[in-house]
C-alpha cells in the first residue's frame, strides 16, 4: 500500500476513503454478471466533437450502439451546464452564439442561436442554465463610459429571439432554475468582494429578494428535492426554494467534499452526489468520490484501491476522472476516464460502491467521456 492511501485513512469523523487495494493476484479481470439490462447514454468528446452513443449491457459485458446525438464542434473554452437529464453547451465561433443541449428524458437535442441582435463577442457570458421551456443566460458587457452592465436573458427554446432582460446589481456568477424561480449568484468585484443570491419570479421577472452570502460562495447545484445548494471551500448552506429558510452544512476539519470543482456531476434518488474530487499528492489527482447530504459524510474511490498497479497503468493507463454516474438497478457506479498519452482515448470502469469498491468491467472508446446518463 502506497503511503498516501496509509494517510488517507486517516481522514476521521465524516470523510474516509478505501484502504483495502487489489493485490497481484487480482490482475485477472473478474466479470460480475448483471442481472438488469440497462441503457448509459455517453457523450464523448473527440477532436473537440462531441457525440453520444448509447452503451448496452449484453450479457457478459459492456456494448456500444447506435449514435444517439450529435454536438459538433464544442471549443474548450464553451460553458457547459449539466441538470440530472439535460446537458448543454454555450460558446461563440467568429462572434456568433450558439446553444447546444440534450434532454435525456425525451432523447431530443438541439442547437439554438442566441444573441442573434447583438454582437457576441461584446457580451462575456458567465453562467448558462435552462428548463424545459427557457434558457437563462446571465452576462456582463461593457458600457461606454459606464460601469459595467450585467444581465440574465431569458429566451425560449423554440423561438430564442422572445426574450427579456432582467438587470442585476453585480457580476453573474452562476445560474440554476427551481420552483418557478431563477437563482443567480453574483459577486460585488468592484467593492466588497462578497457574494449574493438573486432570486427572480419566473411568473413576472422581477427581482423577489437578493440575499447575503458572504465571501467564497463559488457555486449552485441542486439536491433531489430541488433545494438550492450553495457550495463554498468549508461549507454549504441548503435553501428551501419556496420558503428560503436556509440550512448550514459545516465540515469537518480535512473532511471537506470539494465538490465545487467537480466538471461532472450525478444525484441518485437517495440524495448522494457522485462527483470528481480533487486529491492533491494523489497518483491520480481527479478521483470519483460520492458525498451523501443527509449524512454529511464523504467517500473517496481512489483508483488504487480496486485496481491493481498493472490495472490502473497498463490495461486501462488512467490519467483522470471526466465522469460519474450512478446505475442504481445494479448498484455500480460508473467513472468515465481519460487514458494518459496523446489522442482522445478514454472508457467507463463500472464498480462498486462503499463498503465493497470492487471492480466489476470496462469499455474502451475512441472518446473521452465527459456526462453519463442512466436510461
Amino acid at each position: 500500500m502506497k503511503t498516501y492511501n496509509f494517510v488517507a485513512c486517516f481522514l476521521l469523523a465524516f470523510s474516509f476513503v478505501a484502504c483495502e487495494k487489489s493485490t497481484d493476484e487480482q490482475l485477472e479481470e473478474t466479470v460480475i454478471e448483471t442481472d438488469i439490462a440497462v441503457d448509459y447514454t455517453v457523450f464523448l468528446k473527440a477532436n473537440d466533437n462531441i457525440n453520444a452513443a448509447v452503451v448496452s449491457t449484453g450479457q457478459d459485458n459492456l456494448v456500444v450502439g447506435e449514435e444517439v446525438a450529435s454536438f459538433g464542434l464544442i471549443p474548450a473554452n464553451a460553458l457547459k451546464f449539466k441538470s440530472s437529464s439535460s446537458l448543454g453547451y454555450y460558446y461563440t465561433a467568429n462572434c456568433a452564439a450558439s446553444l447546444q443541449w440534450y434532454n435525456a428524458e425525451e432523447q431530443l437535442s438541439k442547437t439554438i442561436q442566441v444573441f442573434t441582435d447583438d454582437n457576441a463577442c461584446d457580451i462575456n457570458v458567465t453562467a448558462v442554465a435552462y428548463d424545459e421551456i427557457d434558457m437563462f443566460i446571465a452576462y456582463e458587457r461593457d458600457l461606454l463610459g459606464k460601469d459595467k452592465h450585467f444581465v440574465v436573458r431569458r429566451g425560449s427554446l423554440n423561438n430564442p429571439e422572445n426574450y427579456a432582460e432582467i438587470t442585476l446589481n453585480n457580476k453573474p456568477v452562476d445560474v440554476i432554475v427551481s420552483s418557478n424561480k431563477l437563482f443567480v449568484l453574483t459577486l460585488n468585484e468592484f467593492v466588497s468582494n462578497e457574494y449574493h443570491l438573486t432570486i427572480i419570479d419566473l411568473n413576472s421577472n422581477d427581482v423577489l429578494i437578493t440575499l447575503d452570502l458572504g465571501y467564497d460562495a463559488l457555486r449552485l447545484f441542486k439536491n433531489n428535492s430541488d433545494q438550492i445548494i450553495v457550495s463554498y471551500p468549508e461549507l454549504h448552506t441548503t435553501i428551501d426554494p419556496i420558503t428560503l429558510d436556509k440550512t448550514y452544512t459545516t465540515y469537518g476539519e480535512d473532511t471537506a467534499p470539494g465538490f465545487i470543482t467537480t466538471n461532472d456531476f450525478f444525484m441518485d434518488g437517495n440524495g448522494k452526489f457522485y462527483f470528481q474530487k480533487n486529491m492533491q499528492g494523489a497518483n491520480i489527482t481527479e478521483v470519483p468520490a460520492t458525498y451523501d447530504f443527509e449524512k454529511n459524510s464523504t467517500v473517496v474511490y481512489l483508483y488504487e484501491n480496486f485496481l491493481s498497479d498493472a490495472e490502473l497503468n497498463v490495461k486501462f493507463n488512467i490519467a483522470n476522472t471526466t465522469a460519474i454516474a450512478y446505475d442504481d438497478k445494479n448498484n455500480y457506479i460508473l467513472v468515465g476516464y481519460e487514458k494518459s498519452g496523446s489522442g482522445d482515448i478514454g472508457g467507463i470502469l463500472r464498480i462498486t460502491p462503499s463498503p465493497d469498491f470492487e471492480f466489476v468491467d470496462n469499455i474502451d472508446f475512441s472518446g473521452i467521456p465527459q456526462t453519463i446518463f442512466i436510461d
